[in-house]
């Protein structure tokens, strides 16, 4: 059960978060993506914490689930595609091409950047539509008060220095 809760919450920090963490243009869903500075298995207490606090049925939970599998592959295809393509420009970038082999190559990479982003979109779209409007509200506040984490931290560090 534990593991389920889990899943689903993974589906939908994934779902609703990655375009947020692409695009960081949200308005609904601030930096829905949230630093993991304590690594993977804080990353799933942090998650379960998120699926209790929204309150998720089971209904929405399946629901959920199926929008991640829907668009796991292609958002994964995407990246892996634009990982390749940032290589190949930064190599491009360290050698001998010209100006207009390396244009041609960000302009690849830009293109599958909005393609990821069109993606990861329309899943966080899809993916929204689960929630009802005060878990929405909820998700965005918890997603802004984590974002708001790592900035006070910053900000505590850099004091205490001074």
């Amino acid at each position: 059960m534990l593991l389920r809760r889990i899943s689903v919450v993974s589906v939908l920090l994934l779902s609703l978060g990655g375009a947020v963490a692409l695009t960081n243009q949200n308005p609904l869903f601030p930096q829905a993506v949230a630093q993991n500075p304590g690594g993977p298995r804080h990353k799933e207490n942090s998650k379960f914490k998120l699926m209790e606090q929204l309150n998720l049925t089971q209904e929405q939970q399946q629901k959920l689930q199926g929008i991640q599998s829907q668009y796991k592959d292609q958002i994964s295809q995407r990246k892996q595609a634009m990982r390749q393509a940032n290589r190949e420009l930064r190599d491009l970038m360290a050698g001998t091409a010209s100006a207009d082999q390396i244009r041609a190559k960000h302009q690849q990479v830009q293109d599958l950047r909005q393609q990821l982003e069109k993606v990861t979109f329309e899943s966080m779209l899809a993916s929204r539509e689960v929630l009802t409007p005060d878990q929405r509200k909820q998700f965005a506040q918890l997603m802004e008060q984590r974002r708001a984490k790592p900035r006070n931290q910053m900000r505590n560090q850099t004091g205490s220095q001074s």
